[in-house]
Order: structure tokens, then C-alpha cells, then sequence
């Protein structure tokens, strides 16, 4: 059974509650925080102040995760212009959160609901509005590495950047052998120990067939 508070039972009652969102992004180490609501809301310490914007599409996945939300932000006085034109705002942390206030404008019940949590993917900027797409903290788990494991050193320039080596060798077959040999072990870019576990079988658990 799941308790639910007084005080937003008796606002449920009365039908006085209203809800608005709470928008929370940080760009270059500096929280921005906006509201729907035309009063600044004081939440956990923190000043929301009054912005127009509006959720305009929540998309979700197969398993009904919500994967992104497009959120349009009024832009009229050119606050954003400066943030997302001359900062680096791909990327940013974003928390949307949804409060309910009674007909004083105060808070009912102890804590919000978080509706999304994401970052900045994609957006585009007018003079009139900032259109930002907000994507899941958990999208990246669908994007595939390009680097591949190899057994050799993956460092492709001997001398290089990555290779780091700066002694008087003057040729290296990218084996941990030779660059033991070498004494740059420590910028070894490879799994020297993959072929030994080439067709072995692999299990989980302390015990063979242990799930």
C-alpha cells in the first residue's frame, strides 16, 4: 500500500492544486533554473524563476522508457542566445521536475516528481524561441565503440602521442614483448592477455553453472 500525503489529499479534495514544472540545466559549471509558473518557486534551496516554455513531445522506447523531450523555451529577451551561441551547451545535464502548489502558491507535500533526466543532444535557436532536445542519461548505452580490443598495441604511430615513447629504439611490432623491451609498458594500448582466453568457456558465479 502506498501512502500518500495529507496535505495533497486535502488540495485533491478541494481541487485547488496546480502543477508546474521545475526546469534545472547546467551549462559550464552554472545551474539554470526556470519555472512555468508566473512566481518564482523556492525549492530545496534553490529560486526557479518564471520562464515561458512548454514540453512539446515526449518520445518513448519499446520497453515505454522515455528515450528524449522536446522542450521549447521562450527567448524573447535573448538570455539564451548568449548560454547556447557563445557556451558549449551539447551535453549539459538537464532535470525536469513537477511541483504542485495550493492556491497560496506554496508547495504541497514534501518533494517533486521527477519526470525526466537527460542531457542536451540536439537544439536550435530564433529570435523568438530555443528549441532543445533532451535525450535519456541512459541513450549512450546504445551507441557502439569504435575502437575494437586487439592483443596488440593499439598505438598506431610509433613515437607518437599515445605511444609516448621517447628513447633511442627505433622500431616497434606493436607486441607487449617489444615494448616491454622497450620499458613503455605503461603505455601499452593493448590486452595482451585475449588470446588466452580465445574458446574458453566462461561462466558466472563461484561455481561452473552458477547463475
Amino acid at each position: 500500500m502506498r501512502d500518500i500525503d495529507s496535505d495533497i489529499l486535502a488540495e485533491l479534495i478541494k481541487s485547488e492544486f496546480r502543477p508546474f514544472f521545475l526546469f534545472d540545466k547546467e551549462i559550464d559549471s552554472t545551474h539554470y533554473r526556470y519555472t512555468d509558473c508566473d512566481v518564482p518557486i523556492v525549492f530545496g534551496g534553490n529560486t526557479y524563476t518564471p520562464l515561458g516554455f512548454d514540453i512539446a513531445g515526449i518520445n518513448y522506447s519499446s520497453r515505454n522508457i522515455v528515450d528524449s523531450v522536446d522542450i521549447h523555451i521562450d527567448n524573447l529577451d535573448s538570455v539564451m542566445t548568449s548560454l547556447f551561441v557563445g557556451g558549449t551547451p551539447q551535453g549539459s545535464t538537464v532535470t525536469l521536475d513537477l511541483v504542485l502548489l495550493d492556491a497560496s502558491y506554496d508547495i504541497v507535500g514534501p518533494a517533486s516528481a521527477t519526470i525526466f533526466e537527460g542531457t542536451i543532444d540536439d537544439w536550435e535557436l530564433d529570435e523568438e524561441k530555443l528549441f532543445e532536445t533532451i535525450v535519456s542519461i541512459f541513450s549512450q548505452w546504445t551507441q557502439k565503440t569504435l575502437s575494437k580490443h586487439s592483443a596488440s598495441c593499439r598505438c598506431k604511430v610509433f613515437k607518437g602521442t599515445e605511444c609516448g615513447y621517447s628513447g633511442g629504439g627505433t622500431w616497434c611490432d606493436r607486441t607487449y614483448a617489444r615494448c616491454q623491451t622497450l620499458g613503455n609498458t605503461d603505455n601499452f594500448g593493448g590486452f595482451r592477455w585475449l588470446p588466452s582466453i580465445v574458446d574458453k568457456e566462461i561462466w558466472w558465479g563461484r561455481l561452473r553453472g552458477e547463475s
